[in-house]
């Protein structure tokens, strides 16, 4: 589940007006920590996620969570999550993180 996503990350951030390196470039201004459970229970999974935007000494700055959900077809866990509610967690997640420091620059 977590190809999806971080194609979606990499792919959208720009339109964003967000360009992502890798947390050990130095010129990074904050470093993205994700936490990610899955869920089923009744015929749906729903994905909770959880980023900690860190600064780059590793203090917390912010944080965004949500969820996104599923409707499975007999299979559990991470094996249910499909391709689209990946994209919808790096979507929101990028709005939410864009939105966030464009409040910071104001």
């Amino acid at each position: 589940a977590s190809a999806p996503l971080a194609s979606r990350l990499n792919s959208q951030a720009a339109t964003r007006g967000l360009r992502l390196v890798s947390a050990s470039d130095q010129t990074t201004t904050h470093i993205l920590k994700g936490y990610f459970s899955a869920i089923t229970e009744r015929g749906e999974t729903t994905v909770i996620y959880v980023w900690d935007v860190l600064d780059p000494s590793g203090t917390r700055v912010h944080r965004i969570q949500g969820k996104g959900t599923n409707r499975t077809d007999g299979v559990e866990g991470w094996a249910s999550v499909q391709v689209p509610t990946m994209e919808k967690i790096a979507d929101q997640t990028l709005d939410e993180l864009a939105g966030w420091l464009a409040s910071r620059q104001s």
